[in-house]
């Protein structure tokens, strides 16, 4: 029998986190729910248990909310787990802050949308984890890189098209919109360092800019270079150009399967939503 999913809710209003507990149940009685409405109480569940997903407000009683967020990711239990932040402003991002890589956000979710649009996204989400056929638009100029990183995606099932230059998968990208209106792309995998005119920043930002596709439509996947022993990676300039999450060079296959799962669930779930 498989192990019940865990979801960590932390609200603090004890209206919304009622409304949000039974709405859960009622839809997906098999997960299994902790509502806290604070941040020690949601630090108290973290170290304890290991979760499958975690929704938090910005503003809590005792703490900001990106504060919990780098707590949690601080927790060993916890520290990749995704994490979705309910917000009445979409636009005050984690993105905008000085940033290191426990601060990470999966995903923004706009609280205008309503009690049920939350609660779809969370049953959507967790129902798609560990079922997940992705496919991957995957660009890196490296030979060595492309062969360890494509032996993984074949290895594991995972259809993907890879281009050497970040102009190519620009355009494979309009082509799609052109003639379907949306993206089949599941995930963006890219090297920051590309041949050519335009480097990973560059695609990132026209993705987001140029091409309208947003964290929830197209996430991105970043590959990075390990820092030296006297270096810091740049987690402001990663988060801001519009990346969802990061991973480094040499690659883990458990470490990269795990993120392009997180990935592929948001889309998917934003796809289910927006029918």
């Amino acid at each position: 029998m498989p192990a019940k999913r865990r979801l960590l809710l932390v609200d603090s209003s004890d209206s919304a986190r009622t409304i949000l507990f039974r709405q859960i149940l009622n839809k997906a009685p098999d997960i299994d729910i902790i509502a806290c409405s604070n941040g020690r109480e949601a630090m108290t569940a973290v170290r304890r248990f290991e979760f499958d997903a975690i929704t938090t407000g910005i503003n809590l009683p005792d703490t900001d909310g990106h504060k919990l967020i780098e707590a949690i990711r601080q927790t060993p239990k916890n520290r990749d787990t995704a994490i979705f932040v309910v917000s009445g402003d979409t636009d005050t991002r984690i993105t905008g802050a000085d940033l290191d890589d426990r601060e990470a956000v999966t995903a923004y979710i706009d609280k205008a949308e309503g009690h049920e649009a939350l609660v779809n996204f969370i049953v959507s989400y967790l129902d798609s984890h560990n079922d997940l056929p992705a496919r991957v638009l995957y660009v890196d100029k490296s030979a060595t890189s492309t062969a360890i990183t494509t032996a993984i995606l074949k290895k594991n099932g995972i259809e993907f098209h890879h281009c050497s230059q970040a102009r190519d998968a620009l355009e494979f990208l309009k082509q799609e919109l052109r003639e379907k209106e949306s993206s089949s792309v599941d995930v963006l995998i890219t090297d920051l360092m590309h041949n050519g005119d335009m480097h990973g920043f560059d695609l990132i930002q026209a993705i987001r800019n140029e091409l309208e596709l947003d964290y929830l439509a197209l996430p991105i996947l970043l590959m990075t270079m390990e820092p030296g022993e006297n270096e810091r990676t740049d987690f402001t300039g990663i988060f801001g150009a519009g990346t969802n999450d990061f991973i480094t060079k040499p690659v883990d296959e458990a470490d990269l399967l795990a993120r392009l799962q997180n990935l592929t669930n948001i889309k998917r779930q934003n796809e289910a939503l927006n029918l």
